[in-house]
């Protein structure tokens, strides 16, 4: 059997969820994506600043070479005939701050004291040429860098001043740090000196190595980038990001609120439980007095209103949900009913109409004994009301089902009976307990002796073959004193039109003993 089936996105709960899922899951995504160029970005940031500012280095670096070659010839000589050449360099060179003589482990000539004998370790020279200092005699906490030359006859120091450093190592204006190291010895980009490994080197950084020198600029970045700070540095991005995912979610919106498909809406309402049972009563011919109910399926949609049965029964019936829609109307009315069973008389009759696929079905067995398990035995009469909308094949199966549903005391009843080519069929076929004569024969009582005679000739039938009648589509007090005495029930709108169970027990069960026709006006409402 074909079932129609798949997601309810119409309700409410189930379309705002889809809609959040499909705004926030690309705004992670986008966000995530965006947050993964941001950090290499910044590492790219970090890669070029560290570029810019070794570069910068370098050039400074060459500056004190040139210092240092021109003044290697004056290595050996008096102080004071090396003084002109070397106070000349500090003025005419580039970043130099000074140019010093040595000799074995001291310094004897300076550009700054002339003839004076400092200390000095060429050991703490990086590769004997590089030596970062956190300060001189001078200026004891001020970094300098000391760039040595050396040659048999001893070595020049010139000394590049820390203001010229922390100078190269801000010039980019970048928010990330960038430091700068020399063998073993850290100068920040704010001056600061460390003799050690500080924390930035555990950071996440860029590190650049300079051709030919003991050098390295370290430039870190953050690589959990707070979103603030992507925030500030991409938020066109994210508030083209956030556009985007607003209009793709607007139009999902839309979307799931579009009107669907027939069968899909069917499903939807199925699932939403909006198909509710109305009740029309069946009177007893001659008393008048309410001994059953026909139970009619309604549609109550959330938008739209109450929708009638011949609008979308065909539809269930021909995707198959019709067997789903019976079994949920006929669990709700024996529910409702079963409250209510001490205010019922006795055998009172309960008729559902089924369809063809619903007999092929072996969840109808089921579906009747918990309908009845509902009541005390005889309390209820369950009739099922065959349909010819859809064929019913007498196969063993079916025959089967309607045997084991006889032994549970279900009877049937042959709905809208002389409108259909296969009634006389299935009156042949199948064990059937009443005939239903159509409204289309009733309403011509009084008006056309023809129908009258139809109806007398079927009256005349279910009598010979030991039927139960009921007559449909009683609307006037002439119809039912024709049929009084000839049929069993008697159903129309003269006794009440189809209304809620809920209302139904209210005011028919509450009003037991009374004759439909006593009520019949507080049921007229639309069906």
């Amino acid at each position: 059997m074909r079932y129609c089936s798949d997601v309810d996105t119409a309700r409410p709960r189930t379309r705002v969820l889809i809609t959040l899922l499909v705004f926030v899951l690309p705004m992670l995504l986008g966000n995530w994506a965006l947050l993964v160029r941001y950090r290499a970005d910044l590492r790219w940031e970090s890669r070029q600043a560290a570029s810019n500012t070794l570069g910068l280095m370098e050039t400074m670096l060459a500056h004190a070479e040139q210092a240092n070659d021109q003044a290697l010839p004056f290595l050996g000589k008096p102080c004071t005939e090396a003084m002109p050449t070397l106070r000349s360099l500090v003025a005419m060179v580039p970043f130099v701050r000074s140019v010093n003589l040595s000799q074995g482990d001291s310094i004897y000539c300076t550009s700054q004291f002339g003839l004076r004998e400092i200390p000095y370790v060429a050991d703490a020279y990086s590769q004997g040429r590089l030596r970062l200092m956190e300060g001189n005699l001078v200026r004891r906490q001020h970094p300098l860098l000391s760039v040595r030359a050396a040659s048999p006859r001893g070595a020049v120091l010139t000394v590049i001043d820390g203001d010229y450093l922390s100078f190269m190592l801000n010039f980019n204006h970048r928010a990330m740090p960038i430091m700068l190291r020399v063998g073993d010895s850290w100068l920040d980009e704010e001056g600061h000196f460390f003799a050690a490994e500080p924390p930035l080197a555990s950071q996440d950084h860029v590190r650049l190595q300079a051709a030919g020198y003991s050098i390295s600029i370290y430039a870190g970045y953050s690589s959990q980038p707070t979103l603030l700070g992507m925030w500030r540095h991409r938020d066109f991005g994210i508030w083209l990001l956030l556009g985007f995912c607003a209009g793709f979610a607007a139009i999902m919106w839309w979307l799931l609120g579009r009107p669907r498909s027939p069968t899909s809406e069917l499903a939807r309402a199925l699932r939403a439980k909006e198909f509710v049972p109305y009740l029309q009563p069946l009177v007893e011919s001659g008393s008048e007095r309410i001994m059953g109910v026909e139970v009619l399926m309604r549609w109550q949609h959330p938008d739209v209103g109450l929708i009638r049965p011949d609008l979308f029964i065909p539809q269930a019936e021909a995707c198959g949900l019709i067997v789903p829609m019976t079994s949920l109307i006929m669990g709700e009315v024996g529910l409702r009913l079963a409250a209510e069973q001490e205010r019922l008389p006795d055998g009172f009759h309960v008729g559902f109409n089924i369809s063809a696929a619903h007999c092929r079905d072996d969840s109808l067995l089921e579906d009747c004994r918990r309908f009845l398990a509902h009541f005390v035995p005889g309390k209820v009469t369950l009739v099922l009301e065959l349909t010819e909308r859809e064929l019913l094949v007498a196969d063993p199966h079916t025959l089967a089902l309607f045997q084991a549903l006889d032994e549970l005391g279900v009877k049937l009843a042959m709905d809208d009976f002389g409108t259909g080519h296969s009634s006389l069929v299935y009156l042949q076929q199948f064990h059937v307990d009443y005939l239903k004569i159509d409204q289309s024969f009733i309403a011509r009582i009084g008006t056309e002796s023809l129908s009258e005679h139809i109806v007398d000739n079927v009256i005349d039938l279910g009598h010979r073959l030991g039927l139960a009648l009921v007559a449909e589509g009683v609307e006037t007090r002439e119809q039912a004193e024709y049929l009084e005495g000839k049929v069993t029930y008697l159903q129309g709108y003269l006794f009440g039109r189809p209304v809620p169970v809920r209302q139904f027990c209210d005011e028919q069960l509450g009003r037991e003993g009374l004759p439909a026709t006593g009520v019949k006006e507080a049921l007229l409402e639309p069906a």
